[in-house]
């Protein structure tokens, strides 16, 4: 009794070791050439492969339960993974290949890329000569060390009958976990039939493990489902590739051979102008069109054969794809398509376009029905079917409600804790958290319903969020959620962080940084994408990883550091916003972008939206866009200290001028210490532009503001502000000094505030003291730019230094003016000044020497002539009158008066008469015009002149014509004495007599001429 008991257990031990149940853990990965799913069994598994079009199913010899917390990660090529007992089905993404490999006691599936390298022909090679006996999975005994009796191999005749009546006699697996939502099981279908223009699937056998393979014992589950399960178990399966429509073929049968699939060339789709894009589709066909990642999914409830080939004429739709299942179409088309688009039915096709006018949409808006069982209900009075396709940006399984006709659609997502309710153009579309969501539709409305016992609510509808917000193009993932549903989403961020393989954590981390930029936490969302962009350099190329890193700057206040948004991509309604926001902080013109944003703006989270909001109403405000700044901040608390400058700068651009004052005011006695410096500033500018003030006032209201703010660009600005006030207020000395220190404080705006300092630097030298000035001069010469304003005040300089008898330091300036002098011409300008100024103090050498260093060629005519005409007076101060009568002369005209008072002083009368004669012909007006009184001591003088030379014709000739003139004013009667004709007889005696007193006061009034003419010697 005891040994049969003993061999009773020892037949038993076997069966309860292989119907119990291993935990498998599954890792994924995904890399450049393909994306990997492994599943780490505790020991070694045989296993089958099944493939057909787009799927991969492996069948293990053993039932486990999967850990497939993992695969809620995307994995590249991979559209969708289901797992039930000792099944797992791949769902490849279209032109994906699959290979299998065993390593130790892992199994490993590699999805590759399109064109990467096929599954190896080995395991081809293997499955194709195995006998089909061997595909019985390896049984617990490999295990344990216990033997087993032996049972005879299944016929291969009976597999393709077990591998059809499985699903039906198979025992309860336990709870399906998937990595990707699945569709619920179909309903019952007939019969399956051969597939017509498919290729039959391959089964092939998984590579054998490195010890031998045994008998299957008596308990094993698969010698159990051959005998049948009992009738009262339930039933779980997934929607399986039906590979077993086509047995498999009896050990040295010849196969029967596949017809050769035709190259399928299906319904073209047809490009219009706009560009829009008609779709073929029989009449009563529902469609849905949504928005995921970057671009815009449009599903059809009917499997059709498109042909996407005519849209490679337009090239912002050359990336579009479909692809196709039982049951619906799926076309992905880019999203920089179309900023807006429109599905609408016409005719016998569905047209997807961008109207002009914005169209009007009518909501599809949640309803909860308590029940029993809650349901949300989502009324659509043209409902169509509901479906599951493909998320082509998470790979996981959406549910999709199409309608048949009309422009149904929600406008604005909502969040739940089973699913979320996607924004839509057209139809309904949920994304599950869970496996039990359900989507059916029915008349007039689509049932979304959960879980039994599981909380079926929605988040709340954000404030302040409209259909136009709805409508505008985004390029993040901001929702407008509560703070604990925002929180909570930063925490499960982390949480997928830290689940993600260290060299895939790139777009993990991007996720994290949107949800902690929603909830108002901009310096570590800047922060993780920058983590982001440095582990994943793919993710620096892209516009959406740039531009979250720039929004995050901008709102840390960044500004420099904000240069992602400059990066090149498809534009958006969102993207417009933020690059509008950060060209006001710029100082360019942004407000028109920032207004046409409103609505998107308003649709943001609270904690976000709190960051954002005052920015931009002050930028409106800046930019002139009262309406949209009054908008921004009407329906906000009165109180909200964060408003209380952007509103006083709406008021001052609306021209309330006392209501701004009182606010600016107010704010200069609260405590936010920013806020109070942009107050101080903008309360004296405004005092100034009212005439409340001058610029005196308002330069020391501003030079007190500069304590409350240091260190960025405001202060910065407000320096070179203040710079100007003071110049304008006539203090260029206190501007001067206020931008060398700004030009110490701030290096990288010297190449700014240099010019401006060299401008205050000249007025000040022009404006001071001339001690005060020289000491300025030479202490900040190199600062002085060449130019003319340099040279007049350094002139002017010199003027006064000499009117102090400081000619020494006159000269000195003058000479360092003449190092630092522009070109040619301002050197030999400031050589007169020097030669003036030596002639001054009676240094002809002097003179002459500076004449001659700052001498040119080509010089202006009267720069000349005058520079000859001094070099004329140094030459006669030196006593070199030949040489100074010859520079005289060279002077021109002008030099006419000085050359005959030297030619008179050598008393050559006739030289100094014809002197004179040629000034008078330039210097007299034309005849019968009255003469100045300047021109009379010239007339007599030459008369003199004429007389003493002899010069009896042309004393005569001027006497008939200036004796008219001359009458009847000064120097008449001298006039008349000098030029009268010779004393003929005793009737000229009266004259003569007159003639001798004219000549005993003319040395007296020649006396007089002489201290009134110019210096000759």
């Amino acid at each position: 009794m005891i040994r049969q008991a003993a061999t009773l257990l020892v037949l038993i031990l076997p069966a309860v070791s292989a119907a119990a149940q291993d935990r498998v853990p599954i890792r994924v990965g995904d890399h450049p050439t393909h994306g990997r799913v492994v599943f780490d069994w505790p020991r070694q598994v045989n296993y089958r492969v099944e493939e057909a079009e787009g799927k991969l199913t492996l069948r293990f010899a053993a039932p486990a339960e999967f850990d497939a917390a993992a695969t809620r990660r995307p994995v590249r090529n991979l559209r969708g993974l289901a797992l039930e007992g000792e099944v797992a089905e791949f769902t490849l993404a279209p032109g994906a290949r699959a290979r299998h490999f065993r390593l130790g006691n892992r199994i490993i599936v590699d999805v590759m890329n399109p064109g990467e390298a096929t599954p190896p022909a080995q395991a081809a090679t293997q499955a194709a000569t195995r006998p089909a006996a061997e595909v019985a999975p390896r049984p617990a005994a490999d295990v344990a060390p216990r033997p087993a009796p032996e049972v005879a191999p299944r016929p291969a005749a009976d597999v393709a009958p077990r591998l059809a009546a499985e699903p039906a006699t198979r025992q309860a697996p336990p709870p399906r976990q998937a990595a990707a939502p699945l569709p619920p099981p179909p309903p019952p279908a007939p019969p399956p039939q051969r597939p017509v223009a498919q290729p039959p699937p391959r089964v092939a056998e998984a590579p054998a493990a490195r010890q031998s393979d045994t008998a299957r014992p008596p308990g094993s589950p698969a010698a159990r489902s051959a005998s049948g399960a009992p009738p009262n178990l339930p039933i779980a399966t997934a929607p399986i590739v039906p590979v077993a429509q086509q047995p498999l073929p009896a050990p040295g049968a010849t196969p029967p051979a596949a017809a050769a699939p035709a190259p399928a060339r299906g319904t073209p789709v047809r490009l219009l102008a706009g560009p829009a894009v008609a779709v073929p589709s029989p009449a009563g066909t529902g469609a849905a069109l949504f928005r995921r990642g970057q671009s815009w999914v449009m599903v059809l409830d009917a499997p059709l054969a498109l042909d996407l080939a005519p849209l490679a004429a337009q090239p912002a739709l050359a990336g579009s794809e479909v692809s196709a299942s039982p049951q619906s179409t799926t076309i992905r088309l880019p999203l920089a398509a179309f900023a807006a688009p429109r599905l609408r039915r016409d005719g016998a096709a569905w047209v997807i376009d961008s109207p002009a006018e914005p169209m009007a949409l009518r909501s599809i808006l949640p309803e909860l029905d308590p029940g029993p069982p809650p349901r949300i209900l989502l009324r659509a009075a043209q409902a169509g079917m509901s479906l599951n396709v493909t998320d082509p940006e998470t790979g996981s399984l959406l549910l999709v409600g199409t309608v048949k006709d009309g422009a149904e659609a929600v406008p604005l997502g909502r969040r739940g804790a089973a699913f979320d309710l996607l924004p839509t153009r057209l139809g309904a579309a949920l994304l599950p958290r869970s496996d039990a969501v359900t989507l059916v539709a029915r008349e007039g409305q689509f049932i979304a319903a959960g879980a039994p016992g599981s909380p079926l609510v929605l988040g709340a509808e954000p404030a302040g969020a409209t259909s136009a917000a709805a409508a505008m193009s985004r390029l993040f993932d901001l929702p407008a959620e509560s703070t604990a549903a925002l929180q909570e989403r930063v925490r499960n961020a982390a949480s997928a962080v830290a689940a993600s393989p260290p060299l895939s954590r790139g777009p993990a981390r991007l996720r994290h940084a949107e949800a902690l930029l929603a909830l108002g936490l901009p310096q570590e969302a800047q922060s993780m994408a920058t983590i982001a962009m440095r582990d994943d350099p793919r993710l620096a190329e892209t516009l959406r990883a740039r531009a979250l890193h720039g929004v995050a700057a901008l709102l840390s206040g960044r500004v420099a550091e904000a240069t992602g948004l400059d990066h090149a991509g498809p534009d958006s309604d969102e993207l417009a916003l933020w690059r509008g926001l950060l060209a006001v902080a710029r100082g360019q013109a942004g407000g028109g972008a920032v207004a046409a944003a409103l609505p998107l703006l308003l649709s943001y989270p609270e904690p976000l939206l709190a960051r954002v909001l005052p920015m931009a109403a002050e930028a409106l405000a800046e930019q002139g866009e009262i309406a949209a700044a009054r908008r921004l901040v009407a329906g906000r608390e009165e109180d909200d200290a964060s408003l209380a400058l952007p509103r006083a700068r709406i008021m001052e651009a609306a021209g309330e001028v006392d209501g701004a004052l009182s606010a600016y005011d107010a704010l200069i006695q609260g405590r936010d210490r920013r806020a109070r410096a942009i107050a101080m500033r903008r309360a004296a500018e405004l005092r100034l532009a009212s005439g409340r003030t001058d610029a005196a006032g308002a330069a020391a209201a501003l030079e007190a503001a500069l304590a409350a703010w240091r260190g960025d660009a405001m202060e910065s600005d407000a320096r070179l502000r203040l710079a100007e006030l003071k110049e304008a207020a006539g203090d260029p000395r206190g501007a001067f000094d206020l931008l060398r220190e700004t030009e110490t404080a701030f290096p990288d705006l010297a190449s700014t505030i240099r010019p401006r300092q060299q401008q205050a630097l000249v007025a000040a030298i022009g404006r001071e003291p001339p001690v005060q000035a020289v000491a300025l001069f030479d202490s900040h010469v190199d600062l002085l730019p060449p130019g003319e304003g340099t040279e007049q005040a350094l002139a002017s300089l010199a003027d006064r230094l000499a009117a102090l008898d400081l000619v020494d330091r006159a000269t000195h300036v003058l000479k360092r003016a003449v190092a630092r002098a522009a070109g040619a011409e301002a050197r030999a300008r400031i050589g007169v000044r020097l030669a003036n100024l030596a002639l001054g103090a009676g240094d002809a050498g002097g003179a002459l020497a500076a004449l001659e260093e700052t001498a040119a060629p080509g010089l202006p005519l009267a720069l000349a002539q005058e520079r000859r005409l001094l070099e004329a007076r140094a030459l006669t101060r030196a006593g070199r009158v030949p040489d100074a009568v010859a520079r005289y002369r060279e002077a021109g005209p002008q030099a006419a008066p000085e050359l005959a008072a030297l030619l008179a002083e050598q008393q050559d009368w006739a030289g100094a008469a014809a002197a004179m004669q040629t000034h008078l012909a330039i210097v007299l007006p034309p005849p019968g015009n009255a003469l100045a009184p300047e021109h009379r001591p010239l007339i007599a003088r030459t008369a003199a002149l004429l007389a003493l030379a002899g010069d009896e014709s042309a004393l005569a000739a001027l006497r008939d014509a200036e004796q008219p003139r001359m009458a009847g004013g000064p120097l008449e009667e001298a006039f008349a004495v000098i030029t009268a004709a010779r004393i003929a007889g005793l009737d000229d005696l009266p004259r003569l007599r007159q003639e001798l007193d004219v000549a005993r006061l003319l040395p007296t009034r020649l006396d007089g001429l002489r201290e009134n003419g110019p210096v000759t010697r």
